[in-house]
């Protein structure tokens, strides 16, 4: 664990692709293009239990659908992150009934898990990112408070 909380930004600032729905000054820790459907999760580049942020985002045809949370607030308590032993890593939250699943496995694609309120399951394939098991995200969910262990 000491690895992780020695990452910092300037070391691994080149494994992070950028994303349309993040600004020059974010962090895209994950994120998604299906069709004219972008999805990502953007972050401050410095995450605390009492400073920056994290948002899910969403746009269709460049147009945000969604933002969660809708202000920019510490992550803590409306984000789980989960880091598994076979590298597999996951992002969780829930909205007005829906639990959402931003899956990073290690191995094979990346895709977002949407169950509705009545138990309808939906997946969107994303293809590879490998963002979430990167010691510098890692660190973030960590400093943040969000690391479900």
């Amino acid at each position: 664990m000491d690895y992780i909380r020695e990452a910092t930004w300037q070391a691994y600032s080149r494994y992070y692709p950028s994303s349309p729905l993040c600004s020059d000054d974010e962090i895209t820790l994950w994120s998604c293009s299906v069709g004219k459907r972008q999805y990502a999760l953007c972050s401050s580049r410095v995450v605390t239990h009492a400073q920056g942020y994290m948002q899910y985002r969403a746009s269709k045809t460049g147009n945000a659908v969604f933002t969660y949370p809708a202000i920019k607030r510490p992550p803590s308590g409306a984000f789980t992150y989960s880091s598994y032993a076979n590298g597999n890593a996951s992002v969780e939250f829930a909205n007005n009934g829906y639990r959402y699943s931003l899956v990073d496995p290690l191995r094979s694609e990346s895709s977002i898990i949407v169950e509705a309120p009545s138990g309808k399951t939906t997946g969107i394939a994303c293809g590879g990112n490998q963002t979430l098991q990167v010691n510098y995200t890692m660190r973030l969910m960590f400093d943040a408070g969000i690391w479900d262990r």
